[in-house]
């Protein structure tokens, strides 16, 4: 298990760092996403999974911690649904 913090493995300079909400569903690239939708006049996923048959899971928020199975499955994972960097007090 792989555990990556925000702050020290990833972080944002506008305080938001969220999943965007067209990372929902299954992709091309074999992940598999899924999670709540928050909407206040702009939408984001902050808790998501992510499921892929090669890497594994994906898991958690990215203003907190995210967890994976694999370091290679977490950098695949980042490298092809790479959270936004937002600021909150925008909406």
């Amino acid at each position: 298990m792989v555990i990556k913090k925000n702050g020290i493995d990833f972080t944002s300079k506008s305080g938001a760092l969220t999943i965007d909400t067209i990372h929902l569903g299954t992709h091309e690239d074999g992940w598999t996403i899924t999670g709540k939708v928050h909407e206040d006049y702009y939408q984001w996923i902050n808790e998501f999974e992510a499921v892929h048959p090669k890497y594994g899971k994906v898991y958690g928020d990215f203003e907190a911690n995210v967890y994976a199975d694999t370091e290679e499955g977490f950098q695949h994972f980042y490298e092809n649904h790479t959270p936004i960097s937002w600021d909150y007090g925008d909406i």
